[in-house]
């Protein structure tokens, strides 16, 4: 294969959409800590169901943090393959965009794990529902 440019560059726009979409999912997840937050306060006796959440969302705030991270990381390296490209440095350009590559993928398999505890938050929260009616704890 003959890393050009354009390989890297295609790449480059990838993992800018990807360290959006994962500062959208941080995002979202610090609106629900601060109202989960606000509901622990006011509602004593819903104790018992919120505190698995916020301790869910701790690891998830983690996890989203570490593949911004290894994202941006990833990023960096893309940048400098390029730039290594440029300065004609192909062999050692190639080794750089394998890093990228081999960090894209980390951070995509973190993004699934995350996907997969979110799910464990959804459960949690559905655990006291039967049916069509979720239980109201007062």
């Amino acid at each position: 294969m003959q890393l050009t440019l354009t390989t890297p560059a295609l790449i480059f726009s990838t993992i800018s959409l990807l360290l959006l979409a994962y500062t959208s999912r941080f995002l979202a997840l610090a609106n629900l800590i601060r109202s989960l937050h606000n509901q622990a306060s006011q509602e004593i006796n819903r104790v018992d169901i919120l505190m698995p959440q916020i301790e869910n969302l701790k690891l998830r705030v983690k996890i989203i943090k570490n593949m911004q991270l290894i994202g941006i990381i990833s990023l960096f390296f893309c940048v400098f393959s390029m730039f290594l490209i440029f300065l004609q440095q192909i062999v050692l350009a190639e080794f750089v965009f394998a890093g990228s590559l081999i960090l894209l993928m980390i951070s995509l398999s973190l993004s699934a794990i995350e996907i997969h505890i979110s799910v464990k938050a959804l459960n949690i929260e559905l655990s006291q529902c039967v049916g069509d009616q979720c239980k109201l704890i007062k």
